[in-house]
């Protein structure tokens, strides 16, 4: 129970399958056919077998008894006669007479018998049918009621802080993004999302947010017309300019402490107009002695002035490689931004913030256009700006282009300030292995390079559990009656005749060598036969037998199949489906659970 409701307070990450339930339902035993016993049939059958077999005894008692009259008749008297003539009446009677009394009784009694048992019968299969119907109907009830409960269960990580997601490709990150967001605003969070992908990960879940008429921000990074450094303070630009700049160049070994105190200098000149990064170019052009004061453009006078007096010549000689660097940065910047405000971080009910890196930029500006919107980011957060009442995430996709320090320092700020931050990681190497397990729960999706799933699997743990994964009841009863009857009779006859009339001819020629001359010589035979056959038979027969069976027999067994249910190995993160995960939860007693984010599967 504590696990449900854990799962249902945390935010929806997919759907879990836990399976149709097995229809058990339980039995009573069917009913057993009452079939009569042949009492009575068995006692006459067994008295007309005693006379049968007194029989052949009995007819000579009647022939002595016959001869006894005939012979006290003639010799004696023929009155005294009448007795052995009775004797033999009698004798006779129960020779030929009582047999076939018992035995025209045994066919009564059987067929009575008989009619008895289908009447039994007939009752028993109106029992049966009224057993089944009852038991389909309760089948049918509780089927009833196990549709009624969804295969697939939602599944999100029990803890509140930090999740990291490894791997994956754009359909399975807008999948899991899709149910993240939508179980997160429909319970009233907010959600922020930094989409520096280039692959528009986010617009599913934007789409269905703008169907749904929810409050939204989105702005595609970068807007020709929108500054970003819009609302921050000198010292808050030269942290974000210097942090941006360096970390799209990290083989620079100079301090970023002293770019941070160089641009923040500058900005600090840029008193008479919001600081652009147009306005920040010429800044440093104006110290790089590469503009005339004609040619200051959007520079007022006075910032000129300031700027020309900022650094002495030995600084600005010694500092110079350090602003052509700066200036360069600064200046792809400014090609690619404007001086209007930027409105993705007004209004605090707004439930979807998107930041999306556009696809049309190059590498080079990409990079720097990433780091720039995740130290943007990192400040707007620091200064309170994403405060309020619900549960606030923010999400970066393309975490793989930031350094563990910086993910590290994001992270510390998110959770001082009450956000939860997840990071997406595209592989599972460089910066992503070092923040492995750094944070709470982690999500495992297609891991296609086997040194990644390798590292996967290993955190995971291959440890095999051992589960009852299939559960088997059953309860048999067998019950059979038989009964039978037969009568046969034959009668068979045949006639055949036949009559033939036979001649053979036989001639011979022969002729000499010398004296040629021609004879004849041979034979001539006839003959005529006949023959007629018939013969004729009949045989009868009678014979009727019965036999009845009453048996009944109960079975029930019980058993568990046992499974491994989580095998993991590096094959089977290579071989997920593109919105599967694995998800391991410290807090999740249950951890680790194989999870789907298909959005088909939330109606399933």
């Amino acid at each position: 129970m504590a696990e449900a409701v854990a799962t249902r307070e945390a935010v929806q990450w997919g759907w879990e399958y836990r399976g149709r339930e097995v229809v058990v339902v339980e039995q009573h035993d069917p009913p057993v056919p009452a079939v009569p016993p042949p009492t009575a049939l068995a006692a006459l059958e067994s008295k007309r077998a005693t006379a049968e077999r007194l029989r052949p005894v009995l007819v000579w008692v009647v022939a002595g008894a016959a001869v006894a009259t005939a012979v006290v008749a003639v010799v004696v008297q023929p009155l005294l006669a009448l007795i052995p003539a009775l004797v033999a009446l009698g004798v006779a009677w129960l020779c030929w007479g009582r047999p076939e009394l018992l035995r025209r009784a045994t066919v009564k009694e059987h067929q009575l018998w008989l009619a008895d048992c289908v009447s039994t019968m007939a009752g028993f299969e109106r029992d049966v049918q009224a057993w089944q119907q009852d038991l389909s109907e309760r089948e049918r009830t509780r089927s009833l009621t196990v549709d009624a409960v969804r295969p697939w269960v939602p599944v999100g990580p029990v803890t509140k802080e930090r999740v990291d997601l490894y791997g994956g490709t754009a359909a399975g990150w807008r999948a899991a993004l899709l149910a993240m967001g939508t179980s997160l605003m429909s319970a009233g969070g907010r959600l922020v999302v930094l989409d520096l992908t280039q692959d528009t990960v986010v617009e599913p879940l934007r789409q269905l947010a703008e169907e749904h008429g929810a409050p939204i921000r989105a702005s595609v990074v970068p807007e020709r017309s929108v500054n970003p450094l819009a609302e921050l303070s000198a010292d808050e630009v030269g942290v974000v300019v210097a942090e941006a700049l360096r970390a799209a160049e990290p083989e620079q070994s100079e301090s970023r402490g002293v770019d941070a105190t160089l641009v923040q200098q500058v900005a600090e000149c840029l008193q008479d107009a919001p600081v652009t990064f147009k306005r920040l170019h010429l800044a440093f052009q104006v110290l790089l002695r590469q503009l005339t004061p004609d040619q200051r453009g959007l520079l007022t006078r006075s910032e000129y002035a300031t700027l020309t007096d900022l650094l002495s010549e030995s600084a600005r000689r010694s500092a110079e490689a350090r602003l052509f660097r700066l200036a360069a940065g600064v200046q792809r910047l400014a090609a690619v931004t404007g001086d209007a405000a930027m409105d993705g971080w007004d209004g605090e009910e707004v439930s979807l913030r998107v930041f999306e890196l556009s696809h049309r930029e190059s590498e080079l500006t990409a990079s720097l256009l990433r780091h720039l919107t995740f130290q943007i980011t990192m400040v707007r957060i620091q200064r309170g700006e994403l405060s309020g009442r619900g549960e606030r995430i923010v999400v970066i996709a393309g975490a793989d282009a930031f350094a563990r320090p910086e993910l590290e320092r994001f992270d510390s700020i998110c959770r001082r300030n009450g956000l939860r931050l997840v990071l997406l990681f595209a592989h599972l190497r460089d910066s992503a292995v070092e923040v492995l397990g750094g944070g709470d729960a982690v999500l495992f999706m297609r891991l296609g390079n086997a040194k990644e799933a390798e590292q996967a699997a290993t955190f995971i743990g291959r440890q095999h559990r051992l589960v009852a994964s299939q559960f088997t009841y059953s309860h048999g009863t067998n019950t059979s009656t038989s009964t039978s009857d037969s009568t046969t009779r034959g009668n068979s006859a045949s006639t055949s005749d036949s009559s033939g009339v036979q001649t053979s001819d036989s001639r011979q020629a022969t002729f000499g060598l010398l004296f040629s001359r021609r004879h004849r010589s041979g034979s001539k035979t006839s003959g005529e036969q006949s023959s007629s056959s018939t013969t004729g038979g009949t045989s009868w027969s009678e014979s009727t037998s019965s036999s009845t069976s009453d048996g009944t027999t109960e079975s029930t067994s019980i058993g568990y199949q046992r499974t491994y249910e989580y095998a993991m190995e590096p094959t089977v993160l290579q071989g997920l489906s593109p919105t599967a995960f694995v998800m391991v939860d410290p807090l999740d007693p249950a951890s680790p659970r194989l999870g789907d984010c298909d959005p088909r599967l939330g109606a399933s």
